[in-house]
């Protein structure tokens, strides 16, 4: 529609095209990470990279993502959602056609931290910006379906990498990878920012006009009163020195004087317009810093305790879902084709968890930070029953589906937590200062995990601090809500 109507409807229409595109970016961008450990297991043991290595550059790669939320709202605000898709996307086949002939830890970490983390980090805040500016009421079922749609990846690519791994070793099969990559570009082109009235960028050239008009004129005011009173100085200059006889001489000695204080004054204010004008140039650059990343935020404690509980379990939920092939693999000798049935299998049930459970928590009206602190208990259930029955190939299977449940849940609710907090207006700034937490605390409490390992030289006690750092939110969020009512 035209004339200042609407275009585009909240939950219908292009809506669900736009569900589709950041279901096809998220299917073909984040096969590398989700099987991480599957993939690269080999080429970690031939560079001799230690598990503290590991969760080095598992979570080099996060905190490099997460730190573009620095940037993600004022990014957001000058590019369009397509041209951030388009950028991310570029940047991450690149990384990962470099990662191909990475051999070394130090180009390993510069093509798979560096390249496809800051990729990652500009695609991401545009698909989770579109998706939740185009669905309101129907929010929660629309992140269902995508995270749902992206899920099929674990399921069918493990059994698929098994095969390139056979056929083409890991650096084909990361080429490979980079080719479907490139799909990317297919649901970026799809994107379209949602437009309420046609004429808004108008009024913004007319509201810039006047504004310019306005300023221009302030400064035509601050001149002409410089020079009337520059004028009116000299003025008074000249009628004192045209003062004549005895009688005015002390007149014109005190003239002399004052005629001397006025010019030091003049002097004196003319040196310090330059100082305030660099305090209110500071001033000025720290105020527009505050106000694009909107620090305001920090101020609510509701919302800083959400961020401080999500950052902590972001960071030991993300280093086991990656590390668990390897688990699998080293600790409980699982055979490369009996690890990827258990991947398919956590894949098969990280859909359901992805698709049902929302639904279920929608009918019976359960908050998403609930749903969300029942993923971390149930994902730090089934790490401590994994202690117990890793020797037993069919308890391992059924672990995996309570791995895959809690971590389909998790992935849908995860991106509603920080929505439920703060109006749509402030959700731009609000996801970048999760995501710049995210990665401060990926990149300080991530390695520890890799270390715990080294250290020990079992995998137990690295599983345990996982499963404490996740129930810590449990217990952040717990004792907020104890405290408010």
């Amino acid at each position: 529609m035209t004339n200042g109507k609407l275009r585009d409807t909240p939950d219908e229409g292009w809506a669900w095209i736009i569900l589709a595109s950041v279901a096809i970016i998220n299917m073909s961008v984040l096969p590398i990470q989700q099987l991480f450990g599957f993939i690269f297991r080999n080429r970690l043991s031939e560079l001799e990279i230690s598990t503290t290595q590991t969760s080095l550059i598992i979570h080099l790669n996060s905190t490099i993502m997460c730190s573009m939320g620095l940037i993600s709202g004022p990014m957001m605000r000058r590019l369009s959602w397509r041209c951030a898709a388009y950028l991310g996307s570029v940047i991450i086949v690149a990384g990962i056609l470099f990662t191909a002939i990475a051999d070394s830890l130090l180009t390993f970490i510069i093509a798979y931290c560096f390249l496809i983390g800051v990729g990652q980090g500009i695609i991401y805040p545009a698909t989770s910006l579109s998706l939740n500016t185009y669905f309101r009421e129907k929010r929660k079922i629309a992140m269902a379906i995508s995270v749902t749609l992206t899920g099929l990846g674990p399921i069918i690519m493990p059994l698929f990498i098994v095969k390139l791994l056979d056929n083409h070793g890991t650096t084909g099969t990361l080429i490979i990878l980079a080719g479907i990559s490139t799909h990317a570009f297919i649901g970026a082109s799809l994107l379209r920012s949602f437009r309420k009235e046609e004429t808004t960028d108008v009024v913004l050239q007319k509201l810039s006009v006047e504004t310019s008009s306005t300023i221009a004129n302030d400064d035509n005011v601050k001149n002409d009163s410089k020079d009337k009173l520059t004028v009116a100085v000299t003025n008074d200059t000249v009628n004192h020195n045209n003062a004549k006889g005895p009688r005015n001489y002390l007149k014109q000695l005190d003239s002399t004087k004052e005629d001397t204080a006025s010019e030091e004054l003049m002097l004196f204010l003319k040196s310090e317009e330059p100082r305030e004008e660099k305090m209110k140039m500071k001033r000025s650059v720290v105020s527009k810093c505050a106000k694009g990343l909107d620090l305001d935020l920090l101020r609510d404690s509701h919302y800083l305790i959400a961020v401080l509980g999500m950052s902590i379990s972001f960071t030991s939920e993300l280093n086991f879902n990656m590390m668990i092939p390897i688990i699998l693999s080293d600790w409980a000798t699982l055979e490369k084709e009996a690890v990827a049935q258990v991947i398919s299998v956590q894949g098969i049930a990280d859909i359901v968890g992805r698709l049902c459970i929302p639904i279920i928590a929608h009918k019976a009206g359960w908050t998403s930070r609930y749903m969300y602190l029942i993923s971390l208990v149930g994902s730090s259930l089934a790490r401590i029953l994994l202690l117990a029955f890793k020797d037993t190939y069919g308890a391992i299977l059924a672990l995996s589906v309570l791995f895959g449940l809690a971590k389909g849940t998790k992935a849908v609710f995860q991106s509603l937590v920080i929505p439920d907090c703060v109006p749509l207006e402030r959700l731009p700034a609000a996801s970048g200062l999760l995501m710049v937490a995210n990665g401060i605390l990926s990149i300080t409490l991530g390695p520890l995990i890799g270390l715990v390992h080294d250290l020990t030289g079992s995998y137990v006690y690295a599983l345990h601090f996982t499963s404490a750092l996740s129930l810590t939110c449990v217990a952040l969020w717990l004792t907020e809500t104890f405290c408010r009512s």
